[in-house]
């Protein structure tokens, strides 16, 4: 297989050849194909966990998905500056109990 390489790509891959990390450019682009797969393989894993939790979770989000949609119907909801305060109080919430 032959690859054309833009010049600037060319000059990326120098630029990393030449931090002594890989002695050829064969290792260096199989160094990176290794983690595309590594990367593929963990956004499969977690796609895969987030589907079974939501098939074994189905009636509960199915019913809370109602409820939610229930309210709405009858203006119980909030308003879209109201769900900003509540999420900005949250995120402040989850930083303070981090530090």
């Amino acid at each position: 297989m032959s690859i054309a390489l833009t010049p600037a790509t060319e000059q990326r891959l120098q630029r990393e050849l030449e931090t002594g990390n890989f002695r050829e450019p064969d290792a260096l682009l199989n160094h990176l194909l290794d983690l595309l797969e590594a990367e593929r393989s963990n956004d499969t894993a977690t796609d895969k966990a987030m589907n079974d939790w939501l098939f074994r979770n189905r009636d509960a989000v199915n019913a809370a998905l109602d409820q939610s949609f229930a309210q709405a119907e009858r203006g119980e909801g909030y308003s879209p500056e109201e769900s900003q305060a509540i999420l900005d109080r949250h995120g402040a919430s989850r930083i303070a109990n981090a530090a």
